[in-house]
């Protein structure tokens, strides 16, 4: 990717390697964080037995729900791949899921944008979330708002903007729409295993008049956040996580890759400039290494002190995040006897999503192996 000294090879992960331990962009980012929280919510994957509902990394999830239906229909109501649209409908909903929203609306609709945004609500409303009477903003009536102005920015877009697809005669291919990865990234001679989603890949048509595009590519990354000042978009000029994941397009693609569109969505709506916005970074090749060194810096610090994350640095910094305290200060505020304690008798939380469909790509591999 660059010079010899600095270059980056990222390949498949292969079935013989399943049992390497997977990061992913939320995990370096917990462990550079604060080492202990990182390592114990994301490496060992422990929780406290009590812990709360985390309503925001619900809510984003299933809005990211709607951001994959929209894409879908992309697919077909644009691109017109209508077994595309059905083959990765199950893929991302299973066959009854999407079968159900679908099959009320689809083609039954004069009007597009009332099939979409009924689809969008449909996908929306057969998730896991449901409200809290604790949160007034994370509901699916503020959700339902959003989807309406989601739609309405997206569809002037669509058809000048194409989903990327690996084969346009064969469905079960890949398409540019949550982009599931686990690769293997090899770097001045040690190398990691790195899982993740890509939101979306987009290969515009004016980078190239036809179809399939063949040229210049981007990536589409939706984030659910409850500001979307400038604060929080000057934050992605150096994100790694948009780094890594051109990064790694450019591999599944082989496309020319260097932009991310970040595309910001508030949940409540408030009718303001703030409520959505897009805009376009761009990634140099130099910005890739720096992603990889804090990867591995990450994976050093996870070989330390993985037997024993209680040895881990505490960075105190970061006690106070997003304007509430850390979930572990009392943990680690305690005697190390009483910190054993409250370590031991913590408890294993659920697979993340990315971690969900490594896990099924693992199982495809093993299938065909």
């Amino acid at each position: 990717m660059t010079g010899t000294d600095d270059s980056i090879h990222i390949r498949w992960t292969k079935l013989s390697e399943a049992n390497l331990f997977a990061y992913s962009h939320s995990k370096v980012e917990a462990i550079l964080t604060c080492p202990v929280w990182g390592i114990i919510r994301y490496v060992k994957n422990l929780y406290y037995p009590n812990a709360q509902r985390a309503m925001a990394l619900e809510a984003g999830g299933a809005m990211h729900d709607v951001f994959a239906a929209c894409r879908l229909w992309q697919l077909l109501r644009l691109q017109s791949l209508p077994e595309h649209f059905i083959h990765h409908g199950h893929r991302l909903f299973g066959e009854e899921r999407f079968t159900r929203c679908w099959k009320d609306y689809g083609g039954k609709e004069t009007d597009y944008r009332d099939e979409l945004i009924n689809f969008c609500f449909n996908i929306l409303n057969s998730g896991e979330f449901y409200d809290d009477t604790d949160d007034n903003i994370r509901t699916l009536s503020n959700m339902e708002t959003t989807v309406i102005r989601y739609v309405d920015w997206r569809m002037p877009q669509f058809e000048r903007n194409p989903i990327w697809v690996e084969d346009v005669n064969d469905a079960t291919k890949r398409v540019g729409i949550e982009v599931t990865f686990d690769v293997i990234i090899a770097y001045r001679g040690k190398s990691v295993r790195y899982i993740g989603t890509i939101d979306g890949i987009i290969t515009p048509l004016n980078a190239n008049p036809s179809y399939p595009v063949l040229g210049e590519a981007y990536i589409d990354e939706n984030k659910t956040a409850s500001r979307l000042d400038e604060t929080w978009r000057k934050s992605y000029m150096v994100k790694s996580q948009p780094t890594g994941y051109i990064a790694i397009a450019r591999m599944i693609t082989s496309l020319v890759v260097s932009k991310v569109r970040m595309i910001g969505v508030k949940i409540k709506q408030t009718r303001s400039s703030e409520d959505l916005r897009a805009f376009i970074e761009d990634r140099e090749d130099y910005q890739m290494i720096k992603w990889v060194q804090s990867l591995f810096h990450a994976h050093e610090i996870v070989e330390r002190y993985e037997a024993d994350p209680l040895q881990a640095p505490q960075y105190t910094h970061s006690c106070s995040r997003f304007f509430r305290p850390c979930s572990f200060i009392d943990l680690c505020a305690a005697s190390p006897e009483d910190q054993q304690d409250i370590y031991q008798s913590m408890v294993p939380g659920r697979l993340s999503p990315s971690e969900i469909r490594a896990k099924e790509l693992m199982n495809e591999l093993a299938d065909k192996d």
